[in-house]
């Protein structure tokens, strides 16, 4: 089985029933904005605003859509507007859907605050125990002992000028490419190598079992959907 790339105590993802908090425009900005740190929307050579000139994009998701901010496992902001930044690895946040882009500001990167987007729940990790080489991964799957998670990775390509009269300038392009790991609960991270033959070895002491169970059910490894399926299954072994 492949190293562990990661270690951290991993933060408590139990949602208790919470009382839904209005904006607080105050706590907000102090507890969760970087006022100073502007959000990255111009990144190789591309404005992320302009999105006519690329194909595909920087963004999970390039709407801003409602979602909630937890700090320490406490709702900290309800229904506030966010997207996630792949490319600078950053959780874009405004006030509404209906702000002005430019007055978005980054979210503070802390293990201790993680966000849903609707239903998706994204987690900051540190690496090394320092915040700079950390990133956001959105959290697929937890079961009682192991949990899938996904790195959304985006494969850039930069914009080609026409060489001659007769051929066209290609735009710059983002492609998808995630990454998933199984994640122990001690903070163990375990890559899922991009090969499916191989992904099936991270399963390590329960190949066996695994290998029967993926064959059985004819899942395909490098779909996210079957690959969840596997991963919930390995969690009862």
């Amino acid at each position: 089985m492949k190293k562990a790339l990661i270690t951290i105590v991993l933060c408590s993802l139990a949602f208790n029933t919470l009382t839904s908090q209005s904006f607080n425009s105050a706590l907000f900005v102090s507890d969760v904005l970087l006022l100073d740190n502007y959000i990255k929307r111009q990144n190789k050579d591309v404005n992320f605003e302009e999105t006519k000139t690329y194909k595909g994009t920087p963004y999970n998701n390039p709407k801003y859509l409602y979602g909630k901010i937890y700090k320490e496992g406490v709702l900290l902001v309800d229904k506030v507007a966010i997207r996630y930044n792949a490319i600078a690895d950053e959780m874009e946040v405004k006030q509404t859907t209906d702000t002005d882009n430019q007055d978005a500001r980054a979210l503070t990167k802390s293990q201790d605050i993680y966000v849903k987007i609707v239903d998706d729940i994204y987690v900051f990790v540190p690496y090394q125990g320092g915040i700079e080489n950390g990133g956001y991964f959105q959290v697929i799957f937890e079961g009682d002992q192991i949990a899938l998670y996904k790195k959304h990775v985006k494969d850039f390509s930069p914009e080609k000028k026409a060489s001659s009269s007769i051929t066209k300038t290609l735009p710059a392009v983002f492609k998808d490419k995630p990454v998933y790991y199984l994640v122990t609960k001690t903070g163990k991270f375990y890559q899922m190598p991009k090969a499916r033959k191989k992904k099936i070895k991270v399963f390590g002491e329960k190949l066996k079992e695994m290998k029967d169970f993926t064959k059985q059910n004819d899942l395909d490894l490098n779909n996210e959907k079957e690959l969840l399926r596997a991963v919930k299954y390995y969690d009862t072994l």
